[in-house]
């Protein structure tokens, strides 16, 4: 009998799944890292919402753990990679929230333009200040939308039945997608310099961490309001209490934060924020939805092996997984390296298959292309929803398959075009288990596809390499691995290099300076 232990006050009707099926479960209470890391091993299943944090301590020793079930859309409170690494399937329920974060965030952005938390305490305390509590309407005002997925599109959709001109800001929605949701795409800097009111809804990831800080807050105007209900860490905290103390910025409301529950709170003497208990997704409808999905979607998982909405693994029966790994991880490699070194927003993105392949249907390595591109740029992505959310965002997408692989037995080639220009990337498999990238716009090479890497394009000149290697090696970080590339002597030539730690903006201008280097990006793998 598999057992299921749920964590974080999951709805009865979610626990009856289990019960249903003959699954025991044990209810238990928000458990800290090692207090789940004592437990844990004892379970088939773990189910939680976003009290719970699963990280790689509470992961040490899993046991009998097969699946994790995440009661919502974020998974940012599980570590995927070691559960990944586990062989622990790792699930979410996209969507089930998506109307409760954005009526949340309505209800924020309204109260904060009306005064009520701040109105109604004074009434509380048995005042009378209507004068006091002047509001603004937001008939006529500007919102700019930061990140227009699923919840930031439903925003936008009623912001505009109020009336207002939506602004929007998302590296991959389209200008002609932008125009069918009836909003204006925008850069980030001219969003927050036209905005009256700011809504976040980006996922959390390096790219987006303090992306909204006190040079941000700056450019905004001093009548401008702020709401997040996204993720903690996306708008700096420590500098946000700062612009509204010194009125940069008229009122700020927030529901997420850096730590959970909120420590160190900067913002406990200001009068111009509102602040809720990460409240978003906390409706009756949301909460029954997501608990009774979830736990039947890893009832499905437990009982057949069969998987849905998996975050960190594609959806294939168990067999077919583990025969396809290394072409799956290799897929998604290529489509996260192609997302990182890209410039612009994608228009389209063109999956060429070549060669012997070790699968019939190519679906499960378009997801996994997918997937990687995405992952980087989206909130959430998963087999299900990779393809939707391309349309979403008004990319295009094809794909080709050919018998012949000019090189290697098969061949995975991505292309992808921005508005700023065109990328072709290729990877094969090594001995049937190396992973490769073994092209890069049209230059042979055989890179690994890991960790942090430098991709330089240069003449075919000396002492490039060696200049490059020193500029790396003088900022104290070692370098893994060498490969080079030329199309012909004394031609267009490529060097990549896989290095042991990130390279600072400084360090890589230092690279794009050495003679002869005419581009020099840095890719997160």
């Amino acid at each position: 009998m598999p057992k299921i232990l749920a964590l974080d006050n999951l709805s009865d009707q979610g626990l009856d799944v289990f019960r249903n099926e003959g699954f025991a479960v044990d209810v238990k209470p928000p458990q800290k890292p090692e207090e789940l890391a004592a437990i844990i091993g004892e379970y088939d299943g773990l189910v939680v919402r976003s009290a719970t944090k699963v990280t790689a301590e509470a992961l040490a020793n899993p046991g009998n753990l097969k699946v994790i079930g995440r009661a919502g859309v974020g998974t940012d409170n599980v570590d995927k990679t070691e559960a990944t690494k586990r062989g622990i399937v790792v699930m979410n329920v996209p969507g089930g929230n998506t109307i409760s974060t954005c009526e949340h965030t309505l209800a924020l952005m309204l109260a904060l333009c009306r005064n009520v938390p701040n109105a109604h305490q004074s009434m509380m305390e048995g005042r009378w200040d209507r004068k006091l509590f002047m509001g603004t309407e937001v008939r006529g005002k500007t919102l700019g939308v930061v990140g227009v997925g699923r919840i930031g599109g439903e925003v936008a959709k009623r912001a505009l039945a109020f009336e207002m001109k939506v602004l929007a800001f998302d590296p991959i929605l389209t200008k002609l997608k932008a125009e069918a949701l009836g909003v204006e795409l925008v850069s980030l800097d001219e969003l927050l310099e036209r905005s009256d009111i700011i809504s976040v809804h980006a996922p959390k990831s390096d790219k987006t961490l303090n992306m909204i800080a006190y040079d941000q807050l700056k450019r905004m105007k001093p009548t401008c309001r702020i709401v997040n209900c996204a993720r903690g860490g996306i708008i700096n905290e420590q500098d946000l209490a700062r612009a509204l103390e010194e009125g940069l910025i008229a009122g700020a409301a927030l529901d997420v934060y850096t730590s959970e529950p909120f420590e160190d709170n900067p913002f406990l003497k200001l009068d111009n924020i509102i602040m809720t208990p990460h409240l978003a997704a906390s409706t009756d409808e949301a909460q029954l939805t997501v608990a009774v999905d979830v736990a039947k979607q890893m009832v499905e998982y437990l009982n057949t092996g069969t998987i849905i909405n998996a975050v960190n693994v594609p959806s294939l029966d168990s067999e077919t997984r583990a025969k396809l790994a290394p072409v799956l991880f290799l897929a998604e490699r290529i489509g996260t390296f192609q997302s990182g070194y890209m410039k612009g927003t994608p228009k389209a993105i063109r999956i060429d298959y070549a060669g012997t392949l070790p699968v019939t249907d190519t679906y499960p390595l378009t997801v996994a292309v997918l997937i990687g591109f995405l992952k980087p740029l989206v909130e959430m992505v998963n087999e299900v929803s990779a393809p939707s959310l391309l349309e979403d965002h008004g990319i295009e997408f094809s794909e080709t398959r050919r018998a012949e692989a000019a090189d290697y037995a098969f061949q995975i080639g991505v292309t992808v075009e921005t508005d700023e220009e065109t990328h072709h990337v290729a990877g094969t498999l090594f001995g049937n288990d190396d992973p490769r990238i073994c092209v890069i716009d049209g230059t042979r090479v055989d890179a690994i596809p890991e960790g942090p890497m430098v991709v330089c394009t240069n003449e075919d000149k000396p002492l490039i390499i060696g200049r490059v290697a020193t500029i790396i090696g003088e900022a104290g970080v070692n370098i893994a691995n060498l490969v080079l590339g030329r199309d012909e002597r004394g031609g267009r030539a490529a060097t990549i290099l896989n290095v042991d730690d990130p390279l600072s903006d400084e360090v890589m201008e230092k690279i794009r300076a050495v003679p002869h280097v005419k581009e020099a990006r840095l890719v997160q793998l």
